[in-house]
């Protein structure tokens, strides 16, 4: 495997979890939030709205905790270690767009 490959795949290891953490915590809390609203009959909001509104939590459970994923990259920046930092936008990237893609899910059932 060439080089670029090599880090195509190191790449798409370390993006992954992140991206999938972020969609299930996302779509598992919009439905049990809306099963529970419904269960107790005050229908507020829907499992998108629900899911919309715990996009970030989903996002700091997928990178760890917050405060120490950016610990991280700015370590990377003042040690100037380029790779820890494309990793670490990368994971945040990632599960961002896991957390998204679970809102476009949920806002899709819906509809």
């Amino acid at each position: 495997m060439n080089q670029v490959g090599w880090m195509v795949a190191k790449a798409w290891r370390a993006s992954l979890p992140p991206f999938l953490l972020a969609f299930g915590v996302t779509t598992g809390g919009g439905l049990m939030g809306a099963l529970g609203q419904w269960m107790v009959g005050q229908m507020g909001m829907d499992a998108a709205q629900i899911g919309f509104r715990i996009r970030i939590w989903a996002v700091a459970i997928a990178i760890g905790g917050t405060m120490t994923a950016f610990e991280h990259l700015e370590r990377g920046l003042s040690q100037g270690s380029l790779p820890q930092i494309v990793r670490d936008v990368l994971v945040l990237t990632a599960a961002y767009a896991g957390a998204q893609a679970s809102y476009w899910c949920l806002r899709g059932l819906i509809l």
